[in-house]
């Protein structure tokens, strides 16, 4: 393979690959506390439903108060269905 076009051909999947990065951002507010989740994940990875949902949860969790007063709810991240 010649090196001009090694180069070409990888500096051609370099901008291919950052092109799919484009950055994905969900956001929540509980009154108390405000979250932002942030992804580089393609939708068909990580759908925008879940993305809300776990800024929903993180959200959630930190305006849980520190004292004890308040309920806590403990939750798990799943993945999407197949």
């Amino acid at each position: 393979m010649h090196p001009t076009f090694s180069l070409a051909a990888a500096l051609a999947f370099t901008l291919a690959v950052a092109g799919c990065g484009k950055e994905r951002t969900a956001e929540a507010d509980t009154g108390t506390s405000k979250a932002v989740v942030t992804t580089e994940a393609p939708e068909s990875v990580v759908p925008d439903e879940q993305l809300q949902q776990q800024a929903q949860q993180a959200a959630t969790a930190t305006s849980t108060p520190v004292d004890g007063t308040g309920a806590v709810a403990t939750t798990t991240a799943t993945p999407p269905p197949k």
